[in-house]
């Protein structure tokens, strides 16, 4: 049961990457936008695995055929081309997507048995660096440089405001400094990790804030 399940979770997330990167080519999106659109939306489906999934190993399988198949979307010419676009459009070198399935499936590791924290975490990713990837790119005018990753502090704010509102809708989010300090945390990871490696450190953050923090049960 839990193959078939592995199975169907991996084609419905290959045709949603397969078909964002049809969607980008076809109406000419700029690579970062793509490739933010497609960080969100797979990001919103992972909310899904704690009610597909009761236990890891599967995620695990699933996190294993989703690297080979962004690995396939790298390595294979016409499938980076087309299928791929959405990911690979950007001029910068990144392993983000494949930050991004380790994150999740720590995440799920982590918190899929109390899925407000868990969802504080994916939300947190999703929505968070699409925010500060496209304020930066449209409205930073403060640079900075972490790795191959150029950065801004507008950016950052709004990543740290997508975090707030975020934590302070999770149900238990009772306190203002709580919320303000899970916003801070995942946002001092985003700032500081480059090179993709923040689709790792934002979840981790995220969750150990909540764990961490008096005034949100987690």
């Amino acid at each position: 049961m839990n193959a078939a399940l592995t199975a169907v979770c991996a084609l419905v997330l290959a045709l949603l990457v397969g078909g964002i990167g049809l969607l980008a080519r076809r109406f000419a999106w700029e690579p970062e936008l793509a490739r933010k659109v497609s960080h969100v939306a797979v990001g919103l489906a992972c909310l899904a695995l704690p009610f597909v999934f009761a236990g890891v190993a599967p995620v695990l399988a699933l996190a294993a055929v989703a690297c080979a198949g962004l690995l396939a979307l790298r390595a294979v010419p016409v499938l980076r081309a087309g299928l791929g676009c959405a990911l690979h459009g950007v001029a910068r070198r990144s392993l983000g997507e494949f930050a991004f399935v380790g994150g999740a499936t720590l995440a799920f590791a982590l918190a899929h048995d109390h899925f407000p924290a868990y969802a504080a975490a994916i939300l947190t990713l999703a929505l968070g660096d699409a925010a500060a990837a496209l304020v930066g790119r449209r409205f930073g005018r403060h640079p900075y440089v972490v790795g191959n990753a150029r950065k801004s502090f507008e950016g950052s704010a709004a990543f740290f405001a997508v975090a707030a509102l975020v934590c302070a809708l999770i149900p238990g989010a009772v306190s203002i400094a709580a919320v303000a300090a899970f916003a801070l945390v995942t946002t001092l990871a985003e700032a500081l990790a480059g090179d993709g490696f923040d689709n790792v450190a934002i979840p981790l953050a995220g969750l150990l804030a909540l764990r961490l923090f008096p005034g949100v049960s987690a």
